[in-house]
């Protein structure tokens, strides 16, 4: 936290002082020149007045939704005495710390307190399409009287939005409400309200982690820790030093401003403490190179790409406005050619799909990445073959998307992406489709709707990396085996305690491929296979669920045994309306195991669902991928794909654009 809030001192500094030239209203050009970043750091006294750059900026400017003026808080502690409070949320423990709050508000203020099993929750909140549940959230609010409301506990990525939107719900009806959360995700809860059009959520911070402490010790720590914060923040008016600093100082600028002159050195250093860069070396983007990458894509500068049907989608965490000029900014500082704009554009407007972004700020690490499909893939040289994440072009679009995330999607590293480890580098890939059609299987993209020579891209997300399975046989039934106890394996969450039938991409080399399609001629009968296949035994799925979710304490409140009976009896777990369980024949690999002919199991994979044409939600996809030196397959867990048709200037435009940077006509690419 500290650390950034450095960088932005450093870069109010910057945009503060010496201005080159005419600046735009609001931003000033600052020169190299004039400023020294670092004098805490080396000096650059010999740098170079020469070969300067004028930058502009890769953060669109407009957002999709407007703040709203905040409900006053209760006018102080006397306020409090009588009033009706909504204690809300169930994660981390919440059962335990809002009890003991409400104990005290009871005793203290006289207090009439509603619980969660009496008010309901609202979950994730977007005031731009709210949802039914948030609605209906509101209208108990309303309906029970309430003049304040108590959110909690947040301890995870995901969580905390969740918990968060309860206060959001809360405040956008005016009525006030603080949010319970471990210290480490206070930044997230600030930053979650700040880009939903809420200026200050008040915060009660919990020190350490939740899942570390005994009920004792959450209580004593709710007692004497939480308690006063959250008197403190239902009953202190919201003052402009605290709207000043989550929001920070904010000028008013053009998409096109000038930012930022200096030398290379001083554009990446400007970039870093700006908290514009991942901390990678940037192309700078300057006036005419972006110019220049405009003429390949099919929009203007100032047209909008997060727009379907007339309707800008917002783009989560920060619900910017995105235009096509601030994609190409992204892009040229990420390294891609020019002709890479079509696959930018489409990678951008998968950010606005919610099934992309669902899980991408959990503490779990989902790593985006992006499969791109079609002739396009084949004349840009996008590979599939081995060591595929590895080769130029795909690691140039694997760092688009490390950027657009961070400038126009909104996250940020420890803010409001909470990896527990960190993240991966994004990654791309293609197919080997030629493969695939000649074991008369569609290709991913045209299974999921799309004609063979369209160009598409597709977005994901995983949570494992590098672990593939040798297939040892040419048994094609056998092979089938060995994935599907992959599947079962390779869940979401480690040990898969949430939801045993997540999205899973799975990369099979051509071998693999052609090996399993000798009995399974297309890639729906394989999926059928693996769904009576890839089963978990119960026990199992039972045990990660009690033991290693512990957010929700269920080893503190009822037996292994009972809560076996529980999801085997169709009961609800988090995430997951019931569990799929059968009494099945033990699976193959477990056959001299388990000493029973039959035990209880649970179904890991779904079907593919039906959507709407171009926009089809993959449950499980097969991609033919990865080369030919192995026979090898790899599951990819995690959260769900989006796809989009990569939108190419007329194709005159684009053939002329592509014969004079030397690539063959994009027919020439076509399969049959």
């Amino acid at each position: 936290m500290k650390s950034n809030i450095l960088k932005r001192a450093l870069s109010l500094l910057l945009a503060l002082m010496c201005i080159v030239g005419t600046s735009a209203v609001g931003i000033a050009s600052v020169s190299a020149t004039n400023v020294d970043l670092a004098e805490t750091a080396a000096a650059s006294n010999a740098e170079p007045t020469l070969n300067t750059y004028q930058i502009v900026s890769p953060v669109p400017l407009g957002s999709s939704i407007e703040d709203i003026t905040q409900p006053a808080r209760l006018d102080g502690e006397d306020a409090l005495r009588g009033a009706t409070i909504a204690l809300v949320g169930g994660s981390f423990s919440a059962s335990v710390t809002h009890r003991v709050l409400a104990d005290m508000l009871i005793e203290e203020y006289g207090c009439r307190i509603y619980f969660m099993e009496e008010i309901g929750k609202g979950g994730t909140y977007n005031p731009l399409s709210p949802s039914a549940k948030s609605l209906e959230f509101q209208q108990k609010l309303k309906d029970y009287g309430v003049d304040a409301v108590i959110s909690g506990n947040c301890g995870c990525g995901i969580c905390t939005v969740k918990e968060t939107g309860n206060a959001l719900a809360a405040e956008y009806i005016g009525i006030p409400a603080v949010v319970v959360g471990a210290e480490t995700f206070i930044p997230q809860i600030q930053s979650t309200g700040f880009n939903r059009g809420v200026p200050v959520v008040r915060t009660a911070a919990y020190p350490g982690a939740f899942a570390n402490d005994e009920t004792a010790v959450q209580q004593q720590k709710a007692r004497d820790i939480l308690y006063d914060q959250v008197v403190t923040g239902l009953t202190t008016q919201i003052t402009q030093a605290e709207i000043d600093a989550i929001a920070g100082a904010a000028g008013s600028a053009a998409y096109d401003d000038v930012i930022f002159t200096g030398s290379y050195q001083r554009v990446q250093e400007f970039y870093e403490v700006s908290e514009m860069s991942d901390g990678l070396p940037v192309v700078p983007p300057t006036q005419d190179k972006i110019e220049y990458y405009l003429q390949f894509t099919n929009m203007a500068a100032t047209d909008i790409v997060n727009e379907k049907d007339g309707e800008i989608i917002g783009v989560k965490p920060a619900y910017k406005t995105i235009t096509a000029y601030q994609v190409a900014v992204n892009a040229i500082m990420a390294g891609c050619p020019a002709e890479y704009m079509p696959i930018c554009m489409a990678i951008t407007r998968c950010f606005a799909n919610g099934n992309f972004y669902k899980s991408l700020d959990s503490t779990h690490g989902w790593t985006p990445y992006v499969l791109i499909s079609g002739p396009l893939a084949r004349q840009l040289g996008i590979s599939y073959s081995d060591g595929m994440i590895n080769e130029e072009a795909n690691k140039l679009i694997g760092r688009f998307i490390s950027l657009a995330m961070l400038n126009l999607a909104g996250y940020k590293i420890k803010e409001n992406r909470m990896g527990t480890f960190g993240y991966m580098q994004p990654f791309c890939f293609a197919e080997d489709e030629q493969t695939a059609v000649n074991i008369g299987w569609n290709p991913y993209h045209v299974n999921n709707g799309f004609d063979l020579n369209d160009s598409v891209i597709t977005c994901g997300s995983t949570l494992t990396w590098g672990n593939p399975v040798t297939v040892g046989t040419d048994d094609p039934e056998k092979a089938m085996q060995l994935l599907a106890w992959d599947c079962t394996e390779k869940q979401q969450n480690g040990l898969g305690n949430t939801n045993p039938v997540e999205s899973r991409t799975i990369w099979l080399t051509k071998d693999a491929a052609t090996t399993i399609a000798q009995d399974y001629a297309t890639r729906d009968a394989l999926e059928e296979a693996l769904i009576n296949t890839a089963r978990r035994p119960l026990w199992m799925r039972t045990y990660a669920h009690y033991w290693a979710n512990t957010g929700s304490k269920i080893h503190m409140n009822t037996t292994f045994d009972e809560h076996y009976a529980d999801i085997k009896s169709g009961a609800s777990t988090e995430n997951v309306a019931a569990d799929k369980v059968s009494s099945t024949l033990v699976p193959q690999w477990l056959q001299g195991v388990v000493p029973f002919e039959t035990i209880d199991t649970t179904q890991t994979i779904n079907a593919n669902t039906d959507t709407l044409k171009r926009q089809k939600v993959v449950t499980t996809g097969f991609v033919v991928t990865g080369g030919d030196k192995t026979c090898e397959f790899q599951v990819m867990p995690g959260g769900d794909c989006v796809s989009y048709e990569a939108y190419l200037p007329s194709t005159t435009k684009w053939n002329n654009l592509m014969d004079g940077l030397g690539y063959a006509r994009l027919s020439s690419f076509y399969l049959d």
